[in-house]
């Protein structure tokens, strides 16, 4: 297939399969919570334009295999005005992914749901943004990190702390991580952070990382490059 702009249909959620003329549409709902309209509309889009089944993605989305290239358009039409967000692919900000939290986990200390539309929605750092490469955000209710926020370029994890007599819920941050071919295990920051904190620095490590890594290079890899103690400089945090 020819004259495709491939990158294009990444950045709105349609993957290129293994077969010829077929690609994946992906899907995200923010926190992975889709509503029972939003999994019946999937439905009928799988039944209607591939092959009657979906997957459940690692990331919390669910996706459509087998939809041919000259059903995308219609395709698109339906998932939008359905109110259903396209996931994204390619070097940019990927679905921010959250456990519970303490919606209903027993275990959750924060409500990561909460932050992570703050982070969304308040900061404007959405899924899709185009970036050197690809980003991934990650938070956990508590450090039994089920998200494993340590392979992530931010991850971040309920923590109480000890102030005093008084345990104080705070959010303990990795910076650099990352999965693939190269893993890497982000690096914990020394302070555990109050929300506000977090949020202000994750504006500060995405426009830095925006600003300074090379195409194709993840943050781990930037840290490693200009030394650890240089980013904490250049993002205003203490060495």
């Amino acid at each position: 297939m020819e004259n495709i702009d491939y990158d294009n249909l990444k950045k709105r959620g349609f993957l290129r399969q293994k077969q010829d003329g077929f690609f994946v549409l992906r899907t995200r709902m923010s926190n992975g919570v889709y509503s029972g309209n939003d999994l019946e509309k999937i439905k009928a889009i799988a039944d209607k334009y591939a092959r009657g089944f979906i997957h459940v993605t690692v990331r919390q989305g669910i996706e459509v295999p087998f939809i041919k290239f000259e059903n995308i358009s219609k395709v698109e039409n339906e998932i939008v005005s359905a109110g259903i967000k396209a996931g994204t692919s390619g070097p940019r900000l990927r679905t921010t992914t959250t456990c519970p939290g303490n919606n209903w986990c027993k275990q959750g200390l924060i409500n990561t749901f909460s932050l992570s539309e703050r982070i969304e929605k308040g900061l404007n750092i959405t899924c899709g943004m185009d970036l050197p490469h690809k980003f991934k955000i990650v938070i956990s209710g508590c450090p039994n990190a089920c998200t494993r926020p340590q392979q992530a370029e931010i991850g971040i994890h309920g923590e109480a702390v000890k102030r005093g007599e008084s345990l104080v819920l705070g959010y303990a941050v990795y910076l650099g991580g990352c999965g693939g071919r190269n893993p890497r295990q982000g690096f914990k920051l020394s302070e555990v952070l109050t929300e506000e904190e977090v949020l202000s620095l994750i504006v500060r490590v995405v426009k830095f990382y925006k600003g300074h890594a090379l195409p194709r290079q993840r943050l781990g890899a930037l840290i490693e490059q200009i030394g650890r103690d240089e980013f904490l400089k250049n993002i205003d945090l203490k060495t």
